[in-house]
């Protein structure tokens, strides 16, 4: 057989083991393995999935049997639901931080100082002290008219006449409206203790807010 020939031969048989070795290689390099917990707490390993593995959760292992990554056990319907939920409240919690952080950034810009911030505010509280200021006038106008009828029933009584019943619903009509002006009254008073409180907390919010801001941290 010639020496040509032989060679040809040679060459061939040597290239297709190489190709062989390759082949395996790439074949070992991309093929992995499965680590999982059965109910139990067995570690089982397998080349594929099986439904146990899928359940429980498991590990990618590479060649080296390092783990590559980790998937999590499917969830329960409740689990579902409640990671759901976990969920929606974080989305609206990130939500409110983001809402809050934007009015800040517009306060900050519509006040330039705080002493322009506290005027503003302090506005408020004198229109609220203006309310109640009408509401007192109006307090006592009405105990007033109220105190009135009751006197002249109590002539027409003293007089040993009855009272006409047109009165005594004047007068109840009366009371009522002054229960009503009192209670409107404690409502404003509380309303205006709120509305200091709340004042108070912005006042202090601001101000650490524009050192915040001046000092480069927002």
């Amino acid at each position: 057989m010639p020496v040509r020939f032989t060679s040809r031969i040679l060459c061939a048989v040597l290239l297709s083991a190489s190709f062989a070795v390759l082949a395996q290689g790439v074949k070992q390099s991309e093929s992995y393995r499965y680590r999982w917990l059965d109910n139990h707490g067995q570690i089982h390993f397998s080349d594929s999935l099986t439904a146990d593995a899928i359940k429980n959760g498991y590990d990618v292992l590479n060649n080296n049997g390092l783990v590559i990554r980790h998937v999590q056990r499917q969830l329960t319907p409740q689990e579902r639901k409640l990671a759901d939920a976990r969920k929606a409240r974080e989305a609206a919690a990130r939500a409110t931080a983001e809402r809050e952080h934007a009015e800040d950034m517009q306060m900050l810009e519509a006040y330039p100082n705080e002493r322009v911030f506290r005027d503003a505010q302090q506005a408020s509280i004198d229109e609220i002290d203006q309310t109640l200021h009408t509401t007192k006038i109006n307090l006592h106008a009405q105990e007033q008219n109220l105190a009135d009828l009751l006197a002249h029933a109590a002539q027409i009584r003293q007089s040993g006449k009855p009272v006409p019943s047109f009165l005594s619903k004047r007068i109840d009509t009366q009371r009522a409206a002054v229960k009503q002006q009192r209670a409107t009254l404690v409502q404003q008073q509380q309303a205006r203790e709120a509305a200091v409180k709340r004042v108070a907390e912005r006042i202090a919010r601001y101000r650490k807010l524009r050192t915040e801001l001046d000092e480069g941290k927002l």
